[in-house]
C-alpha cells in the first residue's frame, strides 16, 4: 500500500459499497470539518457533537448518492449538516442569540496569548451567533470551512452572487459586532480560519 491518502471520492464510493474502514478513515478527516461548522452555527458542543454523529450515521445510508459533479465530498457533508443543524436550531429556538444560553466552547489556556486567543474567539463565536442566520451559515461555509463560492451557493441553493453579497454584508456586521477599525481589516479580509473553533 503506497504512503499516500484516498481522495474524499474514493472513500465515500468505497462507503458506498459498504467498506467500514473507508468509512472509518472518511470519519476521521472529515469529523473535524462538519464540527466546526455545526459549532459555528450554534455556539453549542453538543448539537455540534450531535450533528456529526446524525450527518456520518446518514452517510452510511446515503452515500450512494453523491454525485462529484456537485462538488466535493466535504461540501456535500456540510450540506448535510446544515440540513442537521436547521432542524436542531428550529427545535431548540436558536435562531437568535440569547446571552447565557449557548455552553462555551473548552479552551486550554496555558498562557497570556493563548489566554488573549480565547478571548478573542469567544467574542468571535458570540458576535457569529448574533448574526442573521442567512449571514452566519454563509460566513461558515466561505470562510471557516473554506468552500468556493460555486460549492457554497450549491449548498445553500442560492446564485453566485447571492452568496457574494451575503458573505460581504456578513463581514460588515460582524467586523462592527467586534468594534474593530474598518482601516485595520478590509471587507475582503478573512475573519475566521479554519480550525479557529477550539476542540
Amino acid at each position: 500500500m503506497s504512503g499516500e491518502e484516498p481522495a474524499d471520492t474514493a472513500l465515500i464510493s468505497a462507503v458506498a459499497a459498504g467498506d467500514a474502514s473507508a468509512f472509518a478513515a472518511l470519519y476521521r478527516r472529515r469529523r473535524a470539518d462538519v464540527y466546526r461548522f455545526a459549532f459555528a452555527m450554534s455556539r453549542s458542543p453538543s448539537i455540534a457533537q450531535d450533528v456529526v454523529q446524525e450527518v456520518f450515521l446518514a452517510l452510511l445510508e446515503s452515500a450512494a448518492r453523491y454525485d462529484a459533479a456537485k462538488g466535493s465530498v466535504r461540501a456535500w457533508l456540510l450540506g448535510a449538516a446544515r440540513h442537521v443543524v436547521l432542524d436542531r436550531l428550529r427545535a431548540e429556538s436558536r435562531w437568535s442569540y440569547e446571552p447565557g444560553a449557548h455552553e462555551e466552547p473548552a479552551v486550554p489556556c496555558t498562557g497570556e496569548e493563548q489566554i488573549f486567543a480565547a478571548q478573542r474567539l469567544a467574542r468571535l463565536h458570540a458576535a457569529i451567533v448574533e448574526l442573521p442566520f442567512e449571514y452566519r451559515e454563509t460566513l461558515a461555509l466561505c470562510e471557516l470551512a473554506e468552500l468556493s463560492y460555486a460549492e457554497s451557493a450549491a449548498v445553500l441553493g442560492c446564485p453566485i452572487g447571492t452568496v457574494r453579497s451575503r458573505l460581504h454584508r456578513a463581514r460588515a456586521l460582524l467586523t462592527a459586532k467586534l468594534g474593530e477599525n474598518a482601516a485595520e481589516r478590509t471587507a475582503e479580509q478573512p475573519i475566521l480560519k479554519t480550525g479557529e473553533v477550539c476542540r
